[in-house]
């Protein structure tokens, strides 16, 4: 089961809908730091995966430094790196945003708190941007926007999952 949907007119899809097992499963991936959840995401969709998005490079959405090192890994990294895809951290997370805990005006300044790592470069790439949770689109919206000002080749998105009313 997936959905597609446009992100600033660009073409994403989400693998399932955001509800109550999805949000205990990524509770005990990223909140209880559990490493080998990370297979079960994208495990049953990865061959698929790969050759729809062959050519493309991941661009994960970012979580503050702080809490990668805490948990021991980023979280969207290790759900994306099945896809067997080079990964191209290009974007950090430059204050302990918690997202859950802003209101939706807040969530739209999100990408004040994003910013564009020094000598990296997307262009003339094909882009995969992706995220664990979809839920008012601002962190998506802010990265397409860093994105498209890098001149990549063509952008795309790919979140695991979509949160209602959404999917």
């Amino acid at each position: 089961m997936f959905k597609r949907f446009k992100v600033l007119g660009v073409s994403a899809m989400a693998l399932y809908p955001y509800n109550e097992a999805i949000r205990n499963t990524l509770f005990l991936f990223k909140g209880c730091y559990d490493f080998e959840m990370r297979k079960v995401f994208l495990d049953y969709q990865k061959t698929w995966l790969h050759f729809v998005y062959l050519g493309y490079v991941i661009v994960p959405a970012p979580s503050f430094a702080g809490h990668d090192e805490k948990r021991g890994f980023n979280h969207v990294v290790e759900m994306f790196s099945s896809l067997g895809l080079p990964i191209v951290r290009a974007i950090e997370k430059t204050e302990d945003i918690k997202q859950s805990s802003l209101n939706a005006k807040e969530r739209a300044k999100v990408g004040r708190h994003l910013r564009w790592m020094d000598g990296v470069s997307v262009k003339g790439k094909k882009v995969l941007l992706v995220d664990d949770v979809y839920t008012t689109g601002s962190t998506m919206k802010a990265l397409v926007r860093l994105v498209k000002a890098h001149n990549p080749k063509r952008i795309k998105v790919l979140v695991m999952s979509l949160a209602p009313p959404h999917f």
